[in-house]
This record gives C-alpha cells, sequence and structure tokens, in this order.
C-alpha cells in the first residue's frame, strides 16, 4: 500500500476515534438528572395528610438548600410546608409539612439543580381523602333496653279489647252504681218520713183547733 494511503488511512482512524471518544463522554454530561419516584405516589389518594413529603431522583443533587425550591400548595392555595427541604444520600429530598392539613388535592412543585449543574423543576397531586369513622360496636355484657308495648285493655262487660281503657275502670262501675242507688233510697226514705211527719203534726193540730171551739 503506499505510504500516502497509509497516512490516509491513520489520519481518517484518528478522528473517528476523537469522535467516538467526544460523544462517548459528552453525552452523560448533555443528560439531565430526573425525578423517579415520590411519597406520597404520584396521582394517589391517602387516607390523612402525611407528615412530611420525599421526592427521589436518579442522580446526585446540588445539596445547597438555596438551590431547592418546594412548595406543597393545598386545596384552600395555601403552602403547607414548615422549613427548607433536606437532601439525604445525595438523592433524597424531604419535605416536612404543617399538622392541621385539610382534605383534598394537594399539588407539589420542585425545584433542584441536577448534578450537571443545571436546574430541573417538576410538580404532580396527591388527594387527602376524608375517613368515615366505623359505628361503635354494641359493649358486650349490656343488655338492649327493650322498647315497651303498649297495652292494651279488656272491657269486662263485653270482654272485648278496648284502647286507652284502665283495665280497673269496668269493676269500679258496679260499686258505684250501687253506692248511688243506696244514697237515693236513702234520701227518698228521709224526704218521705219528713212529709208524713209533717202531716201527722197538722192533723193533730187540726183535731185540737176543733175541740176548743165547740
Amino acid at each position: 500500500m503506499p505510504n500516502h494511503a497509509r497516512r490516509t488511512l491513520a489520519m481518517l482512524t484518528a478522528v473517528l476515534l476523537g469522535a467516538s471518544f467526544a460523544l462517548a463522554t459528552a453525552a452523560p454530561a448533555d443528560a439531565h438528572d430526573e425525578l423517579v419516584s415520590t411519597f406520597p405516589t404520584a396521582d394517589s389518594t391517602v387516607d390523612s395528610s402525611p407528615a412530611e413529603i420525599t421526592l427521589t431522583f436518579s442522580a446526585a443533587l446540588n445539596s445547597d438548600p438555596a438551590t431547592m425550591v418546594i412548595e406543597v400548595i393545598g386545596p384552600d392555595g395555601a403552602n403547607y410546608t414548615t422549613d427548607p427541604p433536606s437532601v439525604d444520600d445525595e438523592i433524597f429530598v424531604t419535605q416536612h409539612l404543617l399538622d392541621e392539613a385539610p382534605n383534598g388535592l394537594f399539588t407539589v412543585r420542585w425545584k433542584v439543580v441536577s448534578s450537571d449543574g443545571h436546574p430541573i423543576s417538576g410538580e404532580y397531586s396527591y388527594t387527602v381523602a376524608a375517613t368515615i369513622a366505623p359505628a361503635p360496636a354494641p359493649t358486650e355484657g349490656v343488655a338492649e333496653t327493650a322498647t315497651p308495648e303498649p297495652s292494651v285493655a279488656v272491657n269486662n262487660d263485653t270482654g272485648a279489647e278496648g284502647h286507652g281503657e284502665s283495665t280497673g275502670g269496668g269493676a269500679l262501675l258496679p260499686v258505684l252504681a250501687v253506692v248511688t242507688g243506696a244514697l237515693i233510697l236513702g234520701g227518698g226514705a228521709i224526704i218521705v218520713l219528713m212529709v208524713g211527719r209533717e202531716r201527722r203534726r197538722r192533723d193533730r193540730e187540726g183535731a185540737q183547733t176543733g175541740t176548743d171551739d165547740e
């Protein structure tokens, strides 16, 4: 092979190797870190508001708190974060929340600085659902109070069931009738005796008057 052909082939090989090395080293630098998971999970529903949220990224982040911004916006539009976020093991970002958070939809807005020095940001949501307290179970050993049934009165004269009448009222009626009759008869006898006595007195007075006239 001629010398000039060999030199040309060597130059092409060097160029190709240099370009391959440049591409291999530039590809990781251009790939930004990304959010890979969250707690609570994005678009999930939880029974109560968590004390904190956690964001997990694909690579190490800039751990300077000044480079991180996390907001947790509640259904009322308020931000429920309590302090600046913190970084654990370079990829876990933790943000504490207020205790008294309402039920409803929460939106998490985050911004961090990737390991290549570029800022990355995004947002996701989760929902806090209202829990319904279960009905208390009946306490064992305590008897349930039975609802008394209305009593049914019986008419003593006919034997038929009566409504709203006392069972002792029928027994008093004959007694009251006897007492009333005795009072009426006694009063009548007294009146008859008094009338007869008055008549006899008048008869005696009339007889005496006739004797005196003779």
